[in-house]
């Protein structure tokens, strides 16, 4: 995963109740950062299921790993629709 993509938690109500940790609210944005790992500056770890990736969420920097099913890629500004 790219630092620096933009993207939107979107869990299905299955896999939300499996997060053992605080998660942000479904529709939720967010942006791709990257922490510090026993293998390294990671801005994901790998995993069943895509494994899982870190993320910067909006507006209050909660930075948790999700699963790489529940992220979507947030639409770019100008294909944005009222």
């Amino acid at each position: 995963m790219v630092r620096g993509l933009r993207v939107v938690f979107s869990p299905n109500p299955a896999s939300r109740a499996l997060y053992s940790y605080r998660v942000p609210v479904t529709g939720a944005r967010g942006t791709v950062t990257a922490v510090r790992t026993a293998g390294g500056v990671r801005t994901y770890l790998d995993g069943p299921g895509g494994g899982l990736v870190y993320v910067r969420w909006d507006p209050d920097g909660l930075v948790c790993g999700v699963s790489m099913r529940d992220l979507k890629l947030e639409p770019a500004e100008d294909h944005r629709h009222p």
